[in-house]
């Protein structure tokens, strides 16, 4: 009988796939092959230096981990800055999001309070500085490329808000270290800034200071997040495929895509609801190419058995939902006799949950929800957290890193690229360009547009002698 429930070898994740092994396609797909090949094509790139991400753990060239922490430890030791505008989009931002929403408990009440702008939105904008002091405020900005229109017209108006003479100490940029308009502009104003290595693209950039410098700037314990992330790795070393979850579970996922390309993300802890959002840009972006991929959706457990759970269990089925567990958190909260000795006490659902606690409760709905799916024969597996802290959180996020890579490799897709992306970026360029064009042509008024204006109109008919 094969194993379908392990932990990942000295990682503090534990998986549980054998919902996903007992259901069958609908169809008969066969199970893919070419997983030793795959693996090791994927090894290949990582030791030509092309893909950086898996090396972050154990190189601190590509993690830029010691820089990242001194200049964090430096600017929130001086006691200049309450607060932090993090300007950045998709991978620049979706990782530190969920990184500090799910370890928020552990953020001190005097750390620098953090502001995620991720969308050009001017009613957010404005409604965020008007809760924000100029000489208070770290403003950080992240683009890979150093050319992403959306954060640098937001690090445009950041910078008309600061003042000049604050661009040089209030500015932190994390960018590309060759090349970009971001890189040109911090060195021309001599503002520090931190390094993406070229080989790490955006979506698997939270193991680099995208990631560790809001971790660090939050006094959180980065190098608990890379050790994490390095036990995963390890496990990826020691492990053979066929007994590595990630490697098992990637090629199930391809088995079932015909009749089930829907992925659904349902994390039983509030504090994860956002790496849910994390997850989809990883998983979608990732693998949708060459009329593949699947269609990432983000839930909460247990809310969302109140809205989704009964479209999972006898909607159509094409769906596969992971659930992510923790399975210890600091106070269960017991629910208390709060009725004792009043005419209700005895009333049904409150005796119930009497001497229970909330997490009790919380893991009896997922467990539940997992027994309703089982027995309607839905697909789904679990990944049970030891904790909510550093430590796990690296590990979670660089498992799921792994094994996007590893499921693109195997299925034949780049899991590095994004050229949908890139295309819209060339239309948005070429539209503001011309629009560009357009305002200064109205704008000057010797263009010959506004010559032509100023022309006196000749009634219709009239001829020039």
């Amino acid at each position: 009988m094969s194993i379908t429930a392990t932990r990942l070898g000295t990682s503090p994740l534990t998986f549980d796939w054998s919902s996903l092994a007992q259901v069958s396609p609908l169809t008969a797909t066969p199970r893919p092959t070419g997983a030793p090949e795959a693996w090791s094509q994927l090894k290949g790139r990582v030791q030509s230096g092309e893909i950086g991400f898996y090396d972050t753990p154990v190189n601190d060239q590509l993690s830029q981990w010691t820089a990242t922490w001194e200049m964090a430890a430096w600017l929130r030791d001086s006691g200049r800055f309450t607060d932090c505008l993090f300007l950045g989009i998709g991978g620049s931002a979706l990782g530190p999001v969920a990184l500090l929403s799910a370890l928020q408990d552990k953020i001190q009440d005097a750390a620098i309070r953090f502001h995620f702008v991720q969308n050009v939105d001017p009613n957010e904008w404005k409604s965020t500085l008007e809760k924000l002091a100029p000489s208070r405020t770290l403003v950080v900005c992240v683009t890979k490329s150093g050319t992403t229109f959306e954060t640098l017209a937001q690090f445009m108006c950041a910078l008309e808000w600061l003042g000049r003479e604050r661009w040089k100490s209030h500015v932190v940029a994390i960018t590309d270290p060759a090349k970009g308009d971001l890189l040109q502009f911090a060195q021309n104003e001599k503002i520090p800034t931190l390094s993406i290595a070229p080989s790490i693209g955006g979506r698997f950039s939270v193991f680099t200071p995208v990631g560790l410098f809001p971790l660090a700037l939050a006094g959180l314990d980065g190098t608990a997040f890379l050790e994490g992330a390095h036990l995963v790795r390890e496990a990826c070393e020691k492990q053979t495929l066929e007994k590595n979850p990630l490697m098992i579970l990637g090629a199930d996922l391809i088995r079932h895509f015909q009749d089930r390309p829907i992925h659904v993300c349902m994390p039983y802890s509030t504090r994860l609801q956002l790496l849910g959002d994390w997850f989809v840009q990883l998983w979608a972006e990732s693998l949708g190419k060459d009329g593949k991929g699947f269609t990432a959706i983000g839930a909460l457990g247990a809310t969302d058995q109140h809205s989704i759970l009964q479209l999972l269990r006898d909607g159509p089925d094409d769906k596969v939902t992971t659930f992510i567990t923790v399975d210890q958190v600091e106070d269960e909260v017991k629910i208390p006799s709060a009725l004792k000795g009043t005419p209700s006490e005895r009333l049904g659902a409150f005796k119930i949950l009497e001497g229970h606690s909330l997490q009790e409760l919380l893991m009896t709905e997922y467990r539940a929800t997992s027994l309703v799916m089982t027995r309607r024969g839905r697909p789904h597996f679990s990944i049970q957290l030891d904790r909510l802290d550093e430590r796990n959180l690296g590990a979670l996020m660089f498992a799921y890193s792994v094994m996007t890579a590893f499921t693109g490799t195997l299925w034949g897709v780049n899991p590095f690229d994004q050229p949908g992306v890139e295309e819209g970026k060339v239309y948005i360029r070429e539209a503001l360009t011309r629009q560009s064009f357009s305002r200064r042509e109205t704008e000057d008024e010797n263009s010959p547009v506004n010559r032509l204006r100023r022309e006196p109109t000749r009634p219709a008919g009239s001829e020039e002698l």
